[in-house]
């Protein structure tokens, strides 16, 4: 003869230890991927930063004139291009072209921080176009 208590199933106790564990196991798993979407989040507007900063060195090669000039992008990314003339005391003034320093800046707003990727570079103009 079996003992009837043994064949009975589950008590509530099993039950409620079981929800819990499978509560505890669906919060930590919540985390993990809120925490892998917030990372994808922030290279993808990264990345968009750093393409935007492309074109706009690019577009700022084309004709480099001193000054700073601001903007904002569709997109929600802010910009700013800063061209001044490139100064270096060691340098010969008498060649045919002179130096610009283009530096050029994108910010975006993450949560309540902003952001903000630089990238500066030197292009060279005709001696006219940097005075």
């Amino acid at each position: 003869m079996s003992d009837a208590r043994s064949e009975q199933g589950f008590t509530l106790l099993e039950v409620l230890v079981a929800l819990a564990i499978a509560v505890l196991s669906f919060a930590v798993l919540f985390r993990l991927i809120a925490a892998d979407l917030d990372r994808t989040r922030a290279a993808r507007d990264q990345t968009e930063a750093a393409a935007l900063l492309q074109s706009l060195l690019v577009q700022s090669a084309l004709a480099p004139m001193p000054g700073i000039t601001r903007g904002a992008f569709p997109n929600g990314y802010a910009w700013r291009v800063e061209v001044a003339p490139y100064t270096d005391d060691g340098a010969a003034a008498d060649g045919p072209v002179d130096a610009m320093t283009v530096a050029a800046t994108v910010s975006w707003r993450d949560g309540g921080l902003t952001r903000s990727r630089s990238l500066t570079t030197l292009r060279a103009v005709p001696r006219a176009a940097a005075r």
